[in-house]
């Protein structure tokens, strides 16, 4: 029995001087793991906060911006083309009428509307026949966005009869015009697609 207890007695410091150091050891690992994990939701660092779908700047997207996105993708023309061409004509206003009888925000020449059979004050079917108009004449002109504005602005019949760009200043300038609204809205991006589009990681 004293040898049991003296033996229990030896081994004891040996017992703790372990315990202690297997404490101190997982203390060391649970500390570091805290220093080094963070949770996936949490802010973390600022290429995190940027995440996978913010990494493009988008500027502030102007009225009736989806409806131009739609009509742009539909007729295969540049989003920022069109979107310069409404700041041109209208400034976004799809009541405007011009001194020419032009209406609405691509202000459409009541020919067009009547030939397309549209409401010009309509937002979404002004943007779509303007839209149209402008697919046809970049197609027209080979993709040259001079010669489409120029024959949206003056008519097809005066370029055919310049043989280009009319010498109208009106025309040049309207140009110049539209092209520096494209770079003004070069920076608004299509919204990116919706959390809802991808597939869950959690999924079975």
């Amino acid at each position: 029995m004293r040898k049991c207890a003296f033996l229990t007695l030896m081994l004891l410091p040996a017992t703790v001087q372990a315990s202690s150091e297997s404490a101190m050891l997982l203390n060391l690992i649970a500390g570091d793991q805290r220093g080094k994990s963070q949770s996936l939701f949490s802010d973390g660092s600022p290429e995190w906060r940027s995440g996978l779908l913010s990494d493009v700047e988008v500027k502030k997207k102007p009225r009736f911006y989806d409806l131009v996105l739609r009509y742009t993708r539909k007729y295969d023309v540049p989003l920022a083309l069109v979107l310069g061409v409404i700041q041109a004509e209208s400034n976004f206003n799809p009541n405007a009428v011009s001194h020419k009888g032009a209406k609405g925000l691509m202000q459409l020449m009541d020919m067009n509307s009547k030939h397309w059979k549209i409401d010009p004050f309509s937002p979404e079917q002004n943007i779509q026949v303007g839209t149209a108009m402008i697919a046809r004449f970049l197609t027209k002109y080979n993709g040259n966005i001079d010669m489409a504005l120029a024959a949206y602005n003056a008519g097809e019949g005066n370029v055919r009869k310049y043989r280009g760009i009319p010498p109208y200043k009106e025309t040049r300038q309207y140009i110049i015009k539209v092209k520096r609204n494209m770079k003004r809205f070069d920076g608004v991006n299509p919204s990116p697609p919706s959390l809802d589009s991808f597939p869950s990681l959690f999924q079975n």
